[in-house]
């Protein structure tokens, strides 16, 4: 048991936090859907309807019900609904493929399953799933915009989709709804769960050791992490959340932790609506935030690239920013300048925000400060109720003034890994104080005045020559120079030693740069502002960065 003290209402489940919004905002907009609005008691007469349905086809409390959809008001709705019965939302990326859709389903034992049109065909085969197909067009609004939007969206995935063959049951969202409201009608709308330590959601994580692991995490989890950024607001800007004036972009995917908590459950803890996109498009979100004052903006670091190279946000009025900030990967320095200069231009008071986390502590665990612009490099200090400190690599021995794989302990740590004890106690390690601490395998560096530095991943420092040489360091001096507007460093054996090997995207002004002078300036430069054992032996020049479902870089492409 995690010991802490909160001022906020966190020792809830999700549905509950979620149904006293809901009573205080009535009529309010809760949810915003390519221009049609749900409000908030249509919304939780969904989630009433849907947790119906979802006894009335035998879900029980503790059972995993796989969640296969982008940002959408069915997702959101089954998030809760499954919250509500005691169930558990086992949370999948809406484009997984078979292979993908059948490991989680026989990792958490799932027999129901929420799909879209592009994910239904990930599940066929299963003969033992139930299976509610959600359409992406359900709640586009009944006029010609959303027409239109109709039309445009069977042409984006024309070809893209199958039906799936071999379930249990295949329903579609509306008549599962008509399945609901049958069985309120005949036995009243199912008891509200009412555990806030029960595993509420699994996450998957990324794989990056092995098999993909299932975190699990708590409702008390989950709303900790939520009130982690109602904290930075309250208390570290003095600000106070208006539900009738603040809103939340929603662009993150919720199957993720970041999109999930940070996004998804803060608008519903407190009152505020949302605007829900299921997939990333810059003009849109950028219409989205103008069209309805969105003031809490979150994406990964691509995300934010790409709308300010779009130019969408440049002269709107962002007087009313509260936080807007990126995670999820490395934050490029040069990216918080940017961003910086455009919130100053835009009128806002506050500073672009990175922050640190792991699916193991759901998200988000520091924040950098928004009232002032970040050190390079700087990932922030620690958020509300959570504790960190650095230890030497492969032990418990605490470090000062060194780097040292980062720990953190606190209310939003995971109850471990689904059916995985071995993996669980390789990351959640007890400490001399009596403590389980997460073990982030991250290397860090925390100085005097518990400002955050984040190095390199563990797993992804070389050592060259006996020294420790951190890739994200490179990356970010590299990212200075005019000439490059992305890069990675991967690390390469060559002869039993290892060596540098380093991406470039350039930037689209030097598209025609003679790529052997620019190899020849990358290598001056670098041996001039690195160690020499940080500089690349090998330069190739590519299009663009592989990336993985959720925007990060994705280095074992390259490797």
């Amino acid at each position: 048991m995690i010991e802490y003290k909160t001022k906020y209402d966190v020792r809830t489940t999700m549905f509950q936090q979620f149904e006293k919004s809901a009573a205080e905002r009535g009529e309010n907009p809760c949810l915003y859907y390519y221009n049609s609005v749900l409000n908030w008691k249509q919304t939780a007469e969904l989630v009433d309807k849907c947790a119906a349905a979802l006894v009335a086809n035998g879900v029980q409390k503790g059972d995993r019900v796989v969640i296969c959809l982008p940002n959408m008001p069915q997702c959101i709705v089954a998030i809760y609904a499954v919250n509500k019965i005691g169930a558990i939302a086992s949370m999948l990326h809406p484009l997984s493929v078979k292979s993908e859709a059948d490991y989680t389903i026989n990792l958490v034992g799932a027999k129901y399953a929420f799909c879209f049109d592009v994910s239904e065909k990930a599940f066929t085969n299963n003969p033992d799933l139930t299976l509610i197909k959600c359409k992406t067009a359900t709640y586009f609004p009944r006029s010609p915009y959303g027409a239109i939007a109709n039309l445009l969206y069977k042409k984006k995935i024309k070809g893209k989709t199958a039906p799936a063959e071999n379930v249990k049951k295949m329903i579609e969202w509306s008549d599962f709804i008509k399945e609901g409201e049958s069985y309120i009608k005949d036995n009243g709308v199912p008891e509200t769960a009412t555990d806030p330590l029960a595993t509420a959601a699994i996450m998957m994580t990324g794989g990056t050791t092995g098999n993909p692991k299932g975190v699990m995490l708590s409702s008390e989890a989950i709303n900790n992490l939520s009130y982690q950024l109602v904290d930075v607001v309250t208390t570290v800007l003095n600000m106070q959340i208006d539900p009738n004036s603040d809103g939340m972009l929603t662009a993150l995917p919720v199957f993720h932790g970041f999109g999930f908590a940070l996004c998804m459950h803060v608008s519903m803890c407190v009152g505020m609506p949302q605007a829900l996109f299921p997939t990333f498009d810059a003009k849109m979100c950028s219409s989205a935030i103008k069209k309805y004052h969105l003031n809490y903006i979150f994406g990964v670091p691509d995300f934010f690239e790409k709308v300010y190279a779009a130019g969408y946000l440049k002269g709107i009025d962002m007087s009313s920013m509260k936080l807007i900030g990126s995670g999820g990967d490395v934050v490029p320095y040069s990216l918080t300048e940017k961003m910086d200069r455009l919130l100053k231009d835009n009128g806002a008071h506050v500073h672009f925000v990175s922050g640190y986390g792991l699916t193991e502590c759901v998200t988000v665990c520091t924040f950098t400060d928004p009232r002032r612009e970040a050190p390079q490099g700087c990932i922030g200090v620690p958020c509300y109720n959570i504790e960190t400190m650095t230890v030497k690599p492969g032990t418990t021995e605490r470090c000062e003034g060194e780097d040292g794989e980062l720990c953190v302990y606190g209310p939003t740590l995971m109850q471990g890994y689904w059916n995985d004890p071995e993996e669980t106690s390789k990351m959640l390690v007890e400490h001399e104080d009596g403590r389980v601490w997460l073990h982030t395998g991250d290397m860090c560096f925390i100085d005097e005045k518990g400002d955050i530095y984040y190095r390199q991943r563990l797993k992804r420092v070389y050592k060259i020559s006996g020294y420790l040489v951190y890739p994200s360091f490179i990356e970010e001096s590299y990212r200075s120079m005019a000439e490059i507007y992305d890069c990675c460093v991967i690390g390469k054996e060559d002869g039993g030693k290892t060596m540098l090997k380093l991406f470039v995207v350039k930037n689209k002004k030097f598209s025609d740069v003679d790529e052997s002078e620019l190899t020849a300036k990358i290598r001056a430069f670098g041996e001039q502002n690195l160690s020499k054992w940080s500089v690349p032996r090998e330069i190739v020049f590519i299009n663009e960065l592989p990336r993985t479902k959720i925007g990060k870089v994705d280095f074992k492409v390259l490797s």
